[in-house]
């Protein structure tokens, strides 16, 4: 997978500035940033949803501007606020998704069963969407993602609205994936996630990368203790010290 000076405006506003880099099979790459930094729109120009104002994305070598079903064919997309389908119920929902994506009846089925279970979703594969919790929901769009065994995943604040358990869950179940062969290009703000799961990261500001590199190397480089106070002088601001006030 690979961004050749992507660039995205909508408006006056400058989303994406030229940026350029390279995820390798089978890693977990992490697009490391704050709120509008401009992860969703570059996971979104990967997906095919939208295109790019200049620039070029490759997944598993193929140009996604003019090949959209193609790639889309190939990637799992969990996107960060997921739009499901209300009065379906998550067994409906699922079969539905498998069944686009071409699966076979009995491998549907496993996979159905298989996910349902892994995720505790059982007792609620019945029930309509709507009446599902915000965690519930990020666990159906996951495996909406996942359910065709994509090669290269995307996902967008991944841990979004999940308890600690789970949230560890999808942490181990996402660094599998990269070891089995899936290629992962992940958004998240918080360092924590980053620092735990991904094999390189990029840090992004103001739609642009301002560095990439293994945890390791980025706080050898900044000479900083954790991810987190390498993403505070890459990025720029006030030490925390100096937000406090007088007295506590």
């Amino acid at each position: 997978m690979e961004a050749k000076g992507l660039s995205k405006t909508y408006g006056d506003v400058n989303a994406l500035k030229d940026i350029s880099f390279s995820v390798r099979k089978k890693e977990v790459f992490g697009l490391l940033g704050s709120n509008g930094a401009g992860k969703t729109t570059a996971l979104k120009i990967f997906s095919g949803l939208i295109r790019p104002s200049a620039g070029d994305a490759y997944v598993l070598g193929t140009r996604v501007v003019g090949n959209e079903l193609k790639v889309k064919a190939n990637i799992g997309y969990l996107p960060e606020t997921p739009n499901l389908y209300e009065t379906m119920t998550g067994e409906e929902l699922l079969d539905l998704v498998a069944t686009l994506r071409g699966m076979e009846e009995e491998s549907k089925r496993k996979r159905i069963d298989y996910l349902a279970k892994v995720l505790e979703l059982e007792d609620a594969m019945d029930h309509q969407i709507g009446t599902y919790s915000k965690g519930m929901r990020q666990k159906m769009a996951f495996a909406l993602a996942v359910i065709h065994r994509p090669k290269v995943l995307l996902l967008d604040e991944p841990t979004a609205g999940l308890d600690p358990r789970f949230a560890k869950f999808f942490k181990n179940w996402i660094r599998e994936f990269g070891k089995t062969g899936t290629t992962v290009l992940m958004s998240t703000h918080l360092t924590l996630i980053a620092e735990e799961i991904c094999d390189r990261i990029g840090i992004i500001c103001s739609g642009k990368i301002i560095d990439i590199g293994t945890v390791e190397e980025l706080k050898k480089k900044y000479d900083a203790g954790t991810l987190e106070d390498v993403f505070v002088k890459v990025v720029g601001g006030s030490d925390w010290r100096d937000l406090l006030p007088s007295s506590l």
